[in-house]
């Protein structure tokens, strides 16, 4: 009997996923199962066929139509109760899948997200931009008191309760993790942290996908404040008045050279993600002939 399934969507590198599987395949519970998921790239299933028994692995092949998407078609189709999530780049550690469904609770719902640290410490663009999330992390751990947003690379749901919201919104490109969290607590469902459940990210980028990413994110959020009923623009603009004070001890402890390293890229996340989000709201304008609103 299946009790976990596991997604993992990729754009089809078998070499990505593969180190990503061969991570999960430590420690990998007996009563587990995982799906793959390439987005509009090639057939996987031929290259990871040796894993196909240890992870009770399934490839799945569809067009090309975002994360969002692919981690539905994958959702579609999986036999477990808990459904959790990682990313091709993503190296969970050992016992990630147990202490990450260990906190899930099917009723009344229960989501969990686990804890994800750099993966190539000396790539200042992947350590800035996990910076980044780590930030986001503490300002809600610090303002709100609670758990209310983790990655889509390291968390899992019950699977009822995750079916019964539709799962990701597909339309969203970039924020569909922050979009489903959403309206995961408007449904009255919960949110917490399981410290133990740990994956590296092991995304490698250079500055052209460092921009590229926060803008992507830019546009995501501003596409997720269009579509927002609660106070998510009183929350950003709270975090980002506070950044100050969560980057200091961040670039102190780093040392003189890679701090001032990482306050320089710090501020181009920020000139990126403010350029993807006046682009996306630009957009928006256009497409309702200039009255602004959600799309």
């Amino acid at each position: 009997m299946i009790r976990i399934s596991v997604i993992v969507p990729t754009r089809g590198d078998s070499r990505l996923l593969r180190s990503c599987l061969e991570a999960l395949a430590c420690a990998f519970p007996p009563d587990a199962e995982v799906i793959a998921v390439s987005d509009g790239g090639a057939d996987i299933g031929p290259d990871l066929a040796d894993l196909a028994g240890p992870l009770r692995l399934r490839c799945l092949r569809v067009p090309h139509g975002g994360p969002g998407w692919a981690r539905n078609q994958g959702l579609a189709i999986a036999r477990g109760d808990i459904i959790a999530f990682t990313d091709d780049d993503c190296l969970p550690r050992a016992g990630w899948l147990d202490a990450l469904a260990a906190r899930v609770s099917v009723g009344p719902p229960v989501a969990a997200g686990g804890v994800t640290f750099n993966g190539v410490p000396a790539n200042a663009y992947a350590d800035a931009a996990q910076l980044v999330l780590d930030m986001v992390a503490r300002h809600e751990r610090d303002c709100c008191g609670e758990v209310r947003f983790f990655p889509a690379n390291n968390c899992a749901f019950p699977a009822a309760a995750l079916r019964r919201l539709g799962g990701f919104d597909a339309t969203f490109r970039t924020a569909e993790d922050r979009e489903l969290l959403r309206r995961w607590r408007g449904a009255g469902y919960t949110t917490v942290l399981a410290p133990d459940a740990i994956v590296d990210h092991a995304a490698d980028p250079g500055l052209v996908g460092y921009v590229r990413k926060f803008w992507g994110y830019g546009r995501g959020a501003a596409r997720f404040h269009a579509t927002a009923n609660d106070d998510s623009w009183g929350d950003s603009l709270s975090f980002h008045r506070r950044l100050p004070v969560l980057a200091a001890p961040e670039l102190k402890r780093r040392g003189p050279r890679r701090g001032a390293a990482l306050a320089g890229l710090l501020a181009l996340w920020e000139a990126a993600n403010l350029g993807g989000f006046l682009a996306e709201k630009a957009g928006r304008l256009l497409r309702n002939g200039g009255r602004g609103g959600a799309a």
